[in-house]
C-alpha cells in the first residue's frame, strides 16, 4: 500500500473541509485521510470509523489520484423524495422570498401548492437535503445611499494619502460618535437556555444614562471619549471632546474628525469655535450609513463586553463601561481584526426591489 503523505497546506485544507462540512459521510472520508496521513494503521483507522479496509482502501485511492475534491463528491444522493426536481427548485424560488418563518409553513405551502403531505421532520429534513437553512435575515437601512457611501470611502482614501505626503501638516483623523447606555433598558439580552426554561434578569428604571462622546483613531488606534452623567451631548460639550484631542496632541496641525449628522455638530457654538480653530476639520459621513462609522463597530463591542450582563446599579454598569473601554489593550487581537477601515457597502443593484424607488 503506497502511504498517504500530507503537506501542511493540504492538512490545513483537508480540516477546513472537515470543519464545514455537514455530510457525515464527506466527513468520515476527510477524517480518514487526516489520520492515515498523522501516522495510524489502516486497520486502527477502519476500526476508529466503523468501515471496512476496502471501503478505506478506495477513499486512499481516491484521495492520490483524483484528489481532494473528487474525495469529497457524492454520487449517492439517496431518496430524491416526494417532490420532482422542478417542484423543488418551485420551492426553493418561493423559500427565496424570505416569506416563510417557520417549517410548517413551508410544509402546509407544499401540501395545498403540490398535494404533497409531508412530517414535521419530512419536511426539514427535505429542506436540509435541498439547501435550505434556517437563519437570520440581513437588515441594511433603506434610506442610504450607496453612491454617497462609496464617495465617502474615496474621500477617506484621499485623507489618507494627503497625510502620507512629505509636505503635509502633521495630521490625525478619528471617527466621533455618541453611544448613550441607558441602565436597565440596555441589558436584556439573549442566550441559549434548556428547553421550557425562563431565565430572569433584573432591570432598572431606565432612567439613568450615560453618555459618551468617542473618537478613534485608524492609523495608531488611539480611542479618546468624554464621558457626562448629568449633561447630554451638545456643542459645547463637543468642543471640549475637541479640546481634550488638542491637549493630547499638541503637535498636529490637522485634526480630520468624521462625523454624522447629529445636530450639535452644526451649532452656532461649534461654528464659531471651529473658525478660531482652524485645525479642526470636519467631515461629514453620509445620513443612515453607520456601516461605514468606524466607531459604531467600537459601540457594538462595548454592548457584547460590557452589558450583555445585569448590573446592579448605575454605578456598575458605569464601572463595566470603564474596565472595557480604559482597558482597550487587553482586547489587542480582537481590536485589530475589528476595526480596519474596511466597510461593507451594499450594492445599489442588490437591493430589493420594493426598497429601490425610496432608497
Amino acid at each position: 500500500m503506497k502511504p498517504i503523505v500530507l503537506t501542511a497546506g493540504q492538512q490545513k485544507e483537508i480540516e477546513r473541509r472537515r470543519k464545514g462540512t455537514l455530510d457525515r459521510r464527506v466527513y468520515q472520508r476527510l477524517t480518514a485521510v487526516l489520520a492515515v496521513g498523522a501516522g495510524k494503521t489502516r486497520e486502527e483507522v477502519a476500526e476508529l470509523l466503523g468501515v471496512s479496509l476496502t471501503q478505506l482502501s478506495e477513499w486512499l485511492r481516491v484521495f492520490r489520484n483524483e484528489g481532494l475534491d473528487a474525495l469529497c463528491a457524492i454520487h449517492h444522493k439517496g431518496d430524491p423524495g416526494k417532490l420532482t426536481p422542478g417542484q423543488v427548485e418551485q420551492l426553493k424560488a418561493k423559500v427565496s422570498t424570505g416569506c416563510f418563518r417557520n417549517s410548517d409553513q413551508i410544509r402546509l405551502w407544499i401540501e395545498s401548492t403540490f398535494a404533497v403531505s409531508y412530517s414535521s421532520s419530512g419536511v426539514k429534513d427535505l429542506l436540509k437535503r435541498i439547501g435550505v437553512s434556517y437563519h437570520k435575515v440581513t437588515g441594511f437601512l433603506w434610506k442610504g445611499d450607496p453612491d454617497k457611501q462609496h464617495a465617502f470611502v474615496k474621500r477617506v482614501a484621499r485623507h489618507q494619502r494627503e497625510a502620507k505626503r512629505p509636505d503635509a501638516p502633521r495630521t490625525r483623523r478619528y471617527y466621533v460618535d455618541a453611544c448613550h447606555p441607558v441602565w436597565g433598558l440596555d441589558l436584556v439580552f439573549c442566550c441559549w437556555l434548556l428547553l421550557g426554561q425562563r431565565l430572569l434578569v433584573g432591570m432598572g428604571s431606565g432612567r439613568k444614562r450615560l453618555n459618551i462622546l468617542g473618537g478613534y483613531c485608524p492609523d495608531d488606534h488611539e480611542y479618546v471619549d468624554y464621558r457626562l452623567t448629568r449633561d447630554n451631548i451638545n456643542g459645547e460639550q463637543f468642543i471640549n471632546f475637541m479640546r481634550l484631542l488638542r491637549s493630547l496632541h499638541p503637535d498636529t496641525e490637522k485634526f480630520i474628525l468624521y462625523v454624522d449628522g447629529a445636530k450639535y455638530y452644526r451649532s452656532a457654538v461649534v461654528k464659531e469655535w471651529l473658525k478660531r480653530h482652524p485645525e479642526f476639520h470636519l467631515s461629514p459621513i453620509p445620513a443612515y450609513s453607520p456601516n461605514v462609522n468606524l466607531i459604531e463597530r467600537m459601540w457594538k463591542f462595548l454592548r457584547a463586553k460590557a452589558l450583555s450582563r445585569w448590573h446592579k446599579t448605575f454605578e456598575d454598569m458605569q464601572a463595566a463601561v470603564s474596565e472595557v473601554l480604559d482597558h482597550l489593550e487587553d482586547y489587542r487581537g480582537e481590536l485589530r481584526t475589528l476595526m480596519g477601515e474596511r466597510f461593507h457597502i451594499i450594492d445599489r443593484k442588490d437591493i430589493p426591489v420594493q426598497y429601490r424607488e425610496v432608497a
